[in-house]
């Protein structure tokens, strides 16, 4: 009877491997601060980002990806939880996610999936490790928009560290370390890079704005003060692409590790052989901004306002088992998409009320229509809609915008005083969505 009954439970564990096998994977790389502009697949080809273009190759480049905010915290949190985050509360950097709020990581994490977070933190309140959340966490000590490149402080389950490894390598190794540690089970891995986002600030970010621009419009290089963020010595491998720039030379140095760093992330899921059932996202959780000297051009403006510049980003997804390859999304979709999408892939159920939309069935075949009637923004004064080719804005002074982003994706030909009906009508949807959002949250 021994051996039936071994080999009945080597049957058993099989059955089960296989079971765990046909669910996906789930690989989440959110990068800080990276502008559209520093993609070499997207609308200029200034900074080479090979890895991140690999996604963009294997499988979809979504060309108008938008975050639900211009600034870290509030972006994440409405990618982690699907949802607006206006809808609990989270309208910045020093808010947080009520522990009541299903999150990505933990509704895997119950559906059988090993989940772990390597990066950076951004949300008041339980740190990751104790949210039930995560399997194996390294991030941030406490919450915060900073993370030491070169000699970073991190919390590995809640016990505090300090490491003598440049902060993007680490993430990656993590990451790699994680992946080969778990090819057996699913598993959902959620790396937060915090490149190419500042280490400390030397002046005010709005000054260094204006600094900036007003250099810009006398035709003169501005070279930034700005803390390195570069490995050491690489930065001078980009001098003479960018001369007398220190600063953006340091920046891109800074992306170029980023990328080798996906490409590592990317390199061990293929050695694993988990290349093709591995559903991955990468993007960025709000633009660039002089500060960081990271770019968004063509896009209009940066961090921190509503124009194209602060929240539309990088966004690539790669499924090779289901999704075709080298396909470019032009519909708008948005960071909250992700978690239903991950959640539909994985065949679990999600939760109730999700403002994010599930991308699987636009992105199996080829399929003319739009994933999002609308999407909405708000922060501080400042608001917008994005709906098909139209974008209203309202900026930070109250003054009110229209744009076809689809004709004119930097945003220079205001069509307000034209189209006086639509600019009225995406207004009062704004108001009506605000309205709804804020009772939420009350």
């Amino acid at each position: 009877m021994r051996p039936l009954l071994l080999a009945t439970l080597a049957l058993f564990a099989a059955v089960a491997h296989a079971a765990d096998r046909s669910k996906p994977n789930v690989v989440i790389m959110l990068v800080d601060d990276l502008g559209s502009g520093d993609v070499s697949c997207l609308f200029r080809d200034v900074v080479k980002t090979p890895n991140i273009d690999r996604l963009a190759k294997q499988g979809v480049k979504f060309t108008s990806g938008y975050v639900t905010a211009p600034l870290c915290g509030p972006s994440r949190a409405g990618f982690l939880s699907g949802r607006y985050q206006q809808r609990f509360g989270f309208n910045g950097n020093r808010d947080g996610i009520p522990t009541n709020i299903p999150l990505l990581p933990g509704l895997l994490k119950s559906a059988g999936y090993r989940t772990a977070l390597f990066g950076k933190w951004h949300s008041a309140g339980p740190m990751p490790h104790e949210r039930d959340c995560f399997d194996e966490s390294l991030v941030s000590a406490t919450s915060s928009p900073f993370i030491d490149y070169f000699h970073p402080k991190l919390s590995r389950n809640g016990k505090v560290e300090v490491f003598q490894e440049y902060s993007t390598d680490l993430f990656a190794r993590e990451a790699t370390e994680f992946i080969r540690r778990n090819t057996d089970k699913p598993f959902a891995l959620t790396v937060t890079f915090n490149a190419p986002h500042i280490l400390r600030t030397t002046k005010d970010a709005m000054i260094h704005q204006k600094d900036f621009e007003t250099g810009q419009a006398a035709g003169k290089v501005v070279d930034i003060p700005k803390v390195p963020t570069a490995r050491p010595g690489e930065a001078a491998r980009y001098a003479a692409q960018f001369p007398g720039d220190t600063a953006r030379a340091d920046t891109v140095a800074t992306i170029v590790a980023l990328d080798e760093a996906v490409g590592r992330i990317l390199d061990q899921l293929k050695a694993s052989g988990l290349e093709q059932d591995t559903l991955v996202f990468f993007f960025a959780d709000n633009g660039g901004h002089p500060e960081v000297r990271s770019e968004n051009l063509p896009l209009r403006d940066y961090k921190w306002n509503l124009f194209e510049g602060g929240i539309r980003v990088p966004f690539l997804a790669r499924y090779p088992a289901k999704w075709p390859a080298g396909r470019a999304f032009n519909h708008p979709v948005s960071s909250l998409d992700i978690l239903p999408t991950c959640l539909a892939a994985a065949g679990i159920p999600a939760p109730a009320g999700l403002d994010g939309v599930d991308l699987t069935p636009f992105l199996g075949t080829a399929t003319s229509s739009a994933p999002h009637e609308a999407l909405f923004f708000s922060i501080a004064k400042q608001a917008a809609v994005r709906s098909g080719q139209w974008k209203y804005v309202r900026d930070q002074q109250g003054g009110q915008h229209l744009f076809d982003v689809e004709a004119d994706v930097s945003e220079t030909k205001d069509l307000a005083a034209t189209e006086p009906a639509r600019l009225k009508d995406l207004a009062a949807r704004w108001e009506a969505w605000n309205l709804k959002v804020r009772a939420e949250a009350k």
